[in-house]
């Protein structure tokens, strides 16, 4: 393929924005996004059978925004991927993916655009922090953790930016990272693929394209100056232990964890980090429970990896609130009904 060419106003962005039944936060969005800086933006929404009107609202409020409509099952990744497609095909020289409930600072995305643009092989992540806690950082990225019950674990997430920003390279290298805020090349799209709809229709499917573009020779870093405010979900998506290892909704969803274990996962190990994703929920008392602490002492302390902890703030990817300890949230399991952290 050859060269792109760019205009001196710099390369043509398109913000790809799944959208479903939440017309108020999306035109909420579309507000805030039309007072961001950067001159060569596009937005495309994909709205995926919204029953409450989110298309018709889009429509006769923003007329100059792309609104593709699903059929109700494309989930975040399936969605994600309808609007790369369409960017793509309408010249997209890099995809912005983010939240319809994410708040933004205008110069966001410039800031972005200018780290891409030091390296065609970067991938720009924002400085996520939370919309309802000012100056807390929500995450400086991912880490693969691999240890234990935890897959992935934000960066920095629960310190004040403050304390933190001095210390850190702008921009700053990461392993991986969340997909709110993510300004991707249209080289990962064609030398990588997409987002796994299939095994990851909602959650982790943003972390494993980074990992395998970073296979490719992709480097994930975090723009510091590029800050988008993150939306906390108080109430869990599943509330009961069926639907945590069952449902599309969980973040714990058999199919995603299992494939990111095989694509991600340490050889030997895999089936055991499986399982403990969903110890704490099944095997916590009785012999179950001294069988988990039998396997934790084999198969964790001789091998698990060394891990920055004082990067480590929050548990799993989709963390919502500070958890020290995977194991913890066996303590808030009642009746069947157990917490899982959300986006």
């Amino acid at each position: 393929m050859s060269a792109r060419q760019e205009t001196p106003s710099g390369p043509l962005v398109y913000a790809v924005v799944p959208a479903f039944n939440r017309w108020e936060k999306t035109l909420r969005f579309l507000r805030s996004f039309a007072t961001v800086t950067y001159p060569r933006r596009r937005v495309v929404i994909v709205d995926d059978g919204s029953t409450d009107g989110t298309r018709y609202a889009i429509e006769l409020n923003y007329r100059d925004v792309s609104v593709l409509v699903g059929d109700g099952n494309l989930w975040w990744s399936g969605g994600t991927n309808v609007g790369v497609r369409y960017a793509l095909e309408q010249g997209a020289d890099y995809i912005l993916t983010i939240n319809d409930d994410a708040v933004m600072a205008p110069d966001f995305l410039s800031h972005l655009v200018a780290v891409a643009r030091q390296d065609p092989k970067h991938i720009v992540g924002c400085r996520l922090q939370r919309q309802d806690i000012p100056g807390e950082i929500w995450s400086l990225g991912t880490s693969l953790v691999l240890r234990g019950g935890t897959l992935f674990a934000l960066n920095f997430a629960g310190r004040q930016w403050s304390e933190v920003q001095s210390s850190l390279p702008d921009p700053y290298p990461v392993e991986t990272m969340p997909g709110n805020g993510v300004l991707i090349p249209r080289a990962v799209f064609e030398q990588v693929g997409y987002y796994d709809a299939r095994n990851m229709p909602q959650y982790h499917a943003d972390s494993d394209l980074v990992l395998r573009a970073r296979g490719h020779g992709f480097k994930p870093v975090i723009s510091l100056q590029s800050v988008l405010y993150n939306h906390i979900l108080e109430e869990p998506l599943v509330n009961n232990r069926i639907d945590l290892v069952f449902s599309k909704k969980s973040d714990r969803y058999w199919r995603a964890i299992r494939a990111t274990l095989k694509r991600h996962g340490p050889w030997g190990r895999r089936t055991y980090l499986l399982l403990r994703q969903y110890s704490p929920f099944f095997w916590n008392c009785g012999v179950l429970g001294a069988i988990k602490r039998l396997l934790r002492r084999w198969f964790e302390h001789p091998y698990g990896a060394a891990v920055d902890e004082t990067r480590l703030e929050f548990n799993p990817s989709c963390s919502s609130g500070p958890v020290a300890d995977h194991d913890a949230v066996v303590s808030q399991v009642h009746e069947g009904f157990a917490p899982v952290n959300q986006r």
